[in-house]
């Protein structure tokens, strides 16, 4: 009998606690205090090595980039073009393509700037993704798209 009294409290204290008889720990949502921890994991697996990729890509062709993160948790890519004298200009002052995180929204952003010399200068957002749908196809996507339209820099 308490046999049977503890199989009920430990169930219902598994509904309680969200474990479902998987055995293992109790399930969470999705919730704003995930949310940093799934951008991290998507920086380090998907963005930063496609960065890197289609930079040494860039590279090849003559080109500079350099990859940054910033303490909010942007990443960005800047990429110099070939023939641009860099000297005197931070990295930040050349075309840039950015994915940062809105924990409130549960959403990554894309933002692009494009400052071209003399010229008006275009900047601003190039769409959004849930984490689920952020992958390296995607990433690639949107950037190979952003540096066709600095191609004449």
């Amino acid at each position: 009998m308490a046999e049977n009294m503890h199989s009920k409290i430990d169930n219902t204290l598994d509904q309680f606690t969200g474990k479902r008889g998987s055995g293992g720990p109790p399930q969470r949502g999705t919730g704003k205090e995930d949310f940093p921890g799934e951008f991290e994991r998507l920086k380090l697996a998907v963005i930063r090595p496609v960065f890197e990729t289609v930079g040494n890509g860039l590279k090849e062709r003559g080109h500079e980039f350099n990859i940054a993160e910033e303490p909010d948790g942007k990443i960005s890519i800047h990429i110099v073009p070939a023939g641009v004298n860099k000297s005197i200009h931070p990295y930040d002052w050349f075309p840039t393509f950015s994915f940062f995180g809105s924990p409130d929204r549960k959403i990554i952003g894309l933002h692009g700037r494009n400052m071209r010399p003399n010229s008006e200068p275009s900047s601003g957002s190039r769409g959004e993704y849930k984490p689920a749908l952020v992958s390296k196809e995607i990433v690639e996507k949107e950037l190979m798209k952003f540096i066709g339209e600095i191609d004449n820099w």
